[in-house]
């Protein structure tokens, strides 16, 4: 049912994407009301009346990042060759963000990590964006396969879900290195024998 009263005093889209980069950094439990209206300048009784409660607000932050998470996983699969360096440049990426924002890691496998198997409504949307990059990274592997880029032999699907996790475990073990672009070689040996000039 619409809300009626006063219109709102602040800019939804800016304060779901500022709800998003809290929760991210501090996670849903460690994210107080408090928090809330001391960084995104919205009194606890507005977001009360905007979204319901706490919970509906990290929902919807999170449904913007998977959103981008989705966006992501459609521009790997839809540029054309080569494949592989895209791929690569994807999972570096994740090595970039831990060297830029230590700490933060992915908020899918945070989310994951937190909250799952309990809360059902935060389950479906990681399930979601781990999906949409599951999918965007094995369209560009049979895209790969066909332009003679990628061995003939492989596995797409089991490949896609090999670099997924690959993607989650960086994110984990990179908050514990000092300099994370060390583990750029467990990217190439994982990207290696995808190659056909490696066998």
């Amino acid at each position: 049912m619409p809300r009626t009263g006063r219109p709102r005093s602040f800019d939804d889209d800016q304060v779901v994407q500022g709800a998003l980069e809290i929760f991210w950094r501090r996670g849903f439990a460690a994210t107080s009301l408090r928090d809330l209206k001391g960084e995104l300048g919205v009194l606890p009784g507005s977001l009360y009346a905007a979204y319901g409660d706490k919970h509906t607000l990290f929902l919807r932050a999170l449904a913007r990042y998977v959103d981008a998470a989705q966006e992501q996983a459609t521009e790997v699969a839809a540029a054309g060759p080569p494949v592989l360096p895209r791929i690569r440049e994807l999972l570096l990426s994740v090595l970039d963000a831990a060297r830029s924002t230590p700490g933060r890691g992915c908020m899918l496998g945070n989310t994951a990590a937190e909250l799952l198997p309990a809360d059902e409504a935060a389950g479906r949307l990681v399930r979601g964006g781990f999906g949409a990059l599951e999918t965007g990274l094995e369209s560009a592997l049979r895209a790969a396969q066909r332009s003679g880029e990628v061995v003939p032999d492989i596995d797409c699907a089991a490949q896609a879900r090999l670099l997924l996790a690959l993607m989650q475990g960086l994110h984990v073990v990179a908050r514990a290195e000092a300099d994370p672009r060390r583990l750029t070689d467990a990217v190439d040996a994982a990207l290696a024998p995808l190659a056909v000039q490696h066998r």
